[in-house]
């Protein structure tokens, strides 16, 4: 007993004293080593100060508490910094700026950038470095360091939207900790190297997003990435991914237990059905396809994912039923999006509540979907009874909406019908009345007084915005003190935020006096109802709150003496199309500060505009003066530090274009055309601000050589300009903008030859879509290399000084070989901060039919080639018959002889043939007879012979005879001079003229009883559709509104401008 005993009190002994000295090294560790290690390692302290001091931007002084004053010698207490509280080493490094303006977009102000110096090397033990946000490229070609990738600790890594250029170095694969490496949304510019291999070392990645990192030209990322077997999410947004096959995406199969979210949007020519490779990826919560290029029905393998939350199909060309397996598979499934595709049906299966997605679907978007007021679609609806919110926009639903279609959504917070034929709408559901905050109904058939419509809704306690606009409501807007009235005077609530009521017949005496009285509204919009509002100091002033007022094309009848009439806290103020001239709104001056958006194009304004203006509206951000008639110069110092876009064309403004427009880091879009600036071009371009995607200075009197440093815009999409009296060459340095889409030099003082610029195609303006040097100085060949632009489809060299043969290459435009018509292509998308895309449109001058016309928002289906009035010479290439997807081609007035294109013919797709004015000989091929499509064709003064082909297209043509004038031996049908025996083809020769005589009189006859026939047909055939097919009926008729709508809104704008220009012209 005494002897276990004495051992039982030895082992308590031991665990004391184990105890005791476990205490003692915690005590240690905690409390004596950090008084020891009192601050961050000198070296690593050092190391951010020449981070701070060697080279890095910082505007808005963040890193103020980086120094080596008293009190600041702590790194570790540095903004940004952190350190491990043991070793005080520096292990975290979060300088990413989150600072996102009401558009979206980064404040520049607060972005760091300039130089990363590279003593931050030092910083071994980081584990986290965040930098995004910030600014890196914009001032400097800043590429990503490579000795980031020799932070082996590091874990965490962001450097999103920070805007670096250059290739992704291949170092950052020796991370092997990373679990985290986020490069997206810098630019187009930022890119790797041929392939991806570096990113199959980071074997614990599980978070990879490189969107809008150019992948063009990334050999097998498929099976790079598919290394990474921990992989969670996956984004690849607006990559460029090359067009890939079903067999190929298979080799995802190492993540199909581990992938969660997989994000290939915005890649155009992606995939054109996700089939069976999707089946395996039982993990995946989250599916992004939008924009991917999908066509065909609905991928039934995607009803096999379980798990999934969220799926986005949008954007694509699918059509046909839903699978039965979405119902009853996709139990998870919170979001649908189903938006702009052709023709989703099949709902019909789910018209009964016992699919799992009654009790999930939160979100559905169908949107763009060719919908009609199916009972089916309706009855299906009603039974997903979670959803909150329910878009049908742009789709054929008519008649009176039913209330029963949403009695059972007692959840719905935003509902949106806009673009439909909608032409009443019955009491909101009461369950409603708590949850429904937002309602569309703009753009349909309403039609009536306005205080009965409002009647039906206002029974919504929640409802905080309503959108009206474009129907043929009329009246005006009631108001009541209480939330919730009875009978006619039932009313919206006093929650209201925004009001939109565009495009109607409402009253304009008493509107904004009532409007006056929804004290809660932060935007109003009334614009193109046609209204005389009386615009006085007190109409909006109970409207404390408003940020965003719309009165555009409207008869404004301004009433005030102060300057004060507009609510303390706007922002935004859109009065295009509206009498605000014809002095210069003198009201700005007191409310320019706060102003981040204007809008005043085409306002009848006739006067300079003041110096206060460009001074002191600091804020603004969107400036639209264009199409009136404004004078003066710019100031050298334009201020308006934030300007996004300036549009001020139109106009007749005078003088040098300020270099200050060099310096503005957030410019992107640039409109000066139609003025009458002159001097120099600035070319200070890139100095400052790089971010510029739109420049137009066409139409002005601008002189000087072309700027080489508009090579230094990494970001130009969109160059014109055209009519001015640039002289000089065509700098080389064009070649380095990678993103360029449109080069529009016409109409200049251009001299020197067509530049190579190196080698053409993947390395060169890869997307260059539009090439305009018409009516220059330009002489020499034409280089052989053009033809390796990839994506060139315009195509316009006349009126130059040209000579040589045509380059054979010139079979090989690629982008002319497609039949098939992209309208998006390769376009460069527009991406904000929170990820939100859209297509950068343009516009350009095209002189089809001998016509010179502007083409907007269509650019992906002009193929146009235009070689004429130059000195070429030789013969026209066969090959040119090779570009299938071709629509206009012109090689008159230069000295092409010898035959025509034999295969001419399999241009199927050439409307508009000019080959006037050459020394062509020989016959004119029978093969012309197979362009069905060709609406303008001249062959005048060359030296063709031989009968003219026959052709139903052709007949159509021939009623003008000057399109065969200059040709004595052309004979036949439409001229008079009749074919010899000698002269007809073999087949004609054997039956003599009388025989070819009775043909033609049959070809006549035939055309005559064809032409009957197809406009019997064709009328019933279409007609008939519209009377026994209401949906159709329905389109037609909207169709037609928006088409008399859009050109009498093209009327007004051309009428304004014209009048401007008659004006200019007296005064002149």
């Amino acid at each position: 007993m005494d002897k276990s005993h004495e051992l039982h009190r030895r082992y308590c002994s031991l665990l004391y004293s184990y105890l005791l000295l476990l205490l003692s090294s915690i005590l240690l560790v905690h409390v004596v080593v950090p008084k020891l290690v009192s601050g961050c390692h000198e070296e690593e302290r050092q190391a951010l100060l020449n981070l701070k001091h060697g080279g890095l931007r910082d505007p808005a002084n963040r890193l103020s508490s980086w120094g080596s004053s008293s009190g600041t010698k702590d790194c570790c207490s540095w903004v940004g910094v952190g350190c491990n509280n043991t070793t005080r080493r520096v292990v975290k490094l979060d300088l990413r700026n989150a600072n996102l303006d009401e558009y979206g977009q980064l404040v520049s102000n607060f972005s760091l950038g300039g130089k990363i110096d590279s003593s931050l090397i030092h910083l071994q033990y980081l584990t986290y470095l965040d930098l995004s946000g910030n600014d890196f490229g914009s001032m400097n070609n800043i590429a990503i360091p490579e000795f980031f990738g020799s932070f082996e600790h590091l874990e965490y890594l962001n450097i999103s939207f920070a805007k670096f250029l250059g290739k992704i170095p291949r170092q950052l694969g020796n991370l092997s900790n990373l679990h985290t490496l986020d490069l997206g949304w810098n630019s187009f510019y930022l890119s790797v190297d041929h392939d991806l291999a570096w990113v199959s070392s980071l074997s614990s990645l599980h978070y990879l997003d490189l969107s809008l990192v150019d992948l063009s030209t990334a050999e097998n990322w498929v099976q790079e990435i598919n290394q990474l077997s921990v992989l969670r999410e996956l984004h690849l947004t607006n990559c460029r991914l090359p067009k890939i096959d079903s067999p190929i995406l298979r080799s995802f199969a190492n993540l199909t237990a581990t992938l969660n979210v997989l994000h290939l949007s915005y890649n155009v020519q992606l995939m054109a059905e996700p089939n069976s490779w999707l089946t395996n990826f039982s993990s995946l919560t989250h599916l992004y396809l939008s924009f991917t290029g999908l066509h065909g029905s609905m991928p039934p393998s995607i009803g096999n994912l379980t798990n999934l939350e969220v799926l986005d199909l949008s954007e694509n060309s699918i059509y046909g039923p839903i699978p039965d397996s979405f119902g009853t598979n996709l139990c998870k499934l919170r979001i649908l999006n189903l938006r702009l595709n052709t023709n989703i049906s099949g709902w019909e299966r789910y018209s009964t509540g016992s699919i799992c997605l009654a009790n999930s679907l939160q979100e559905l978007y169908l949107d763009s979907n060719m919908l009609s007021s199916s009972t089916a679609l309706f009855s299906t609806i009603g039974n997903l009874t979670s959803l909150k919110v329910l878009v049908l926009s742009k789709n054929y639903i008519n008649g009176t909406f039913p209330r029963s279609l949403i009695s059972n959504l007692c959840h719905l917070r935003i509902l949106r019908l806009e673009k439909n034929s909608i032409r009443g709408m019955e009491p909101l559901p009461r369950c409603l009345s708590d949850s429904l905050e937002e309602l569309d109904l703009s753009d349909n058939q309403l039609v009536g007084d306005l205080q009965v419509l409002l009647g039906e809704i206002s029974n919504s306690k929640t409802l905080k915005k309503l959108y009206l606009s474009y129907n043929s409501l009329s009246g005006y807007i009631p108001y009541s003190s209480s939330s919730s009235t009875t009978g006619d005077g039932r009313i919206l609530s006093y929650v209201l935020e925004e009001l939109d009521l565009d495009g109607n017949k409402l009253s304009g005496h008493v509107i904004l006096q009532n409007i006056g009285k929804f004290t809660n509204l932060v935007r109003l919009s009334i614009s193109n109802n046609s209204l005389p509002i009386l615009i006085t100091e007190d109409v909006l002033s109970n409207l404390q709150r408003l940020e965003n007022i719309d009165l555009s094309n409207n008869r404004l009848v301004w009433k005030v003496k102060s300057r004060t009439w507009l609510p303390p806290n706007i922002t935004r103020i859109y009065l295009s199309l509206s009498q605000v001239g014809p002095n210069f709104p003198s009201w700005l001056q007191h409310h320019h500060r706060g102003i981040s958006l204007l809008y005043m194009s085409n306002a009848s304004i006739s006067d300079d505009v003041p110096h206060w203006f460009w001074k002191a509206a600091t804020g603004m951000v969107y400036l639209d003066l264009s199409d009136n008639q404004l004078r003066g110069y710019l100031p050298n110092n334009i201020g308006m530090s934030a300007l996004y876009k300036l549009d001020i064309s139109n106009n007749s403004l005078s003088g040098p274009i300020p270099e200050d427009f060099c310096m503005h880091e957030n410019l992107a879009r640039l409109d000066l055309s139609s003025n009458h600036f002159h001097g120099d071009i600035p070319d200070c371009w890139g100095k400052g601000g790089r971010n510029l995607y739109f420049i137009d200075l066409s139409n002005n009197n601008l002189l000087g050589d072309f700027p080489r440093s508009l090579g230094d815009l990494p970001y130009l999409a969109f160059l014109h300009m055209r009519n001015n009296s640039i002289s000089g060459e065509i700098s080389s340095t064009i070649k380095d903008v990678k993103n360029l889409v449109v080069l529009d030099l016409a109409y200049n003082k251009l001299s020197g030859v067509i530049p190579t610029w190196g080698t053409f195609g993947e390395q060169y303006l890869p997307y260059l879509r539009i090439l305009s040097l018409r009516s220059n100085m330009i002489h020499g060949y034409i280089p052989s290399q053009i033809s390796q632009l990839s994506s060139l489809q315009f195509l316009d060299l006349s009126y130059n000084m040209l000579s040589g043969d045509i380059p054979t290459s010139f079979g090989n435009f690629a982008a002319m070989m497609r039949v098939h018509d992209e309208p998006y292509g390769d376009l460069p998308f527009q991406c904000d901060q929170r990820g939100n895309c859209e297509l950068m449109e343009d516009y350009v001058w095209m002189n089809l039919k001998g016509v010179e016309l502007e083409n907007s928002r269509n650019l992906g289906f002009m193929k146009h080639i235009d070689l004429s009035s130059n000195n070429l010479s030789g013969y026209i290439p066969e090959e040119l018959t090779h570009l299938l997807g071709l629509h206009s081609l012109n090689l008159s007035s230069n000295s092409l002889k010898e035959g025509f294109p034999k295969k001419i013919g399999e241009l199927k797709k050439l409307e508009s043939l000019d080959l006037s004015k050459n020394k062509l000989s020989g016959e004119i091929p029978s093969s012309i007879s197979n362009l069905n499509f060709l609406s303008k064709l001249n062959l005048s003064y060359n030296n063709l012979s031989g009968p003219i082909p026959t052709g139903f297209q052709l007949q159509t043509l021939n009623v003008d005879l000057s399109i065969y004038v200059g040709n004595d031996n052309l004979c036949g049908p439409p001229l008079l001079r009749k074919c010899s025996t000698n002269e007809l083809p073999n087949n004609d020769k054997l039956g003599g003229a009388e025989k070819r005589g009775k043909e033609d009189e049959f070809e006549i006859i035939g055309l005559l009883i064809s032409i009957a026939l197809g406009f019997v047909v064709g009328f019933w055939g279409f007609y008939g559709f519209l009377i026994f097919k209401r949906p159709w009926r329905i389109w037609y008729y909207r169709f037609v509104d928006e088409m008399m709508d859009k050109v009498y809104v093209a009327f007004v704008v051309r009428v304004a401008r014209l009048k401007r220009k008659f004006k200019k012209s007296a005064e002149i």
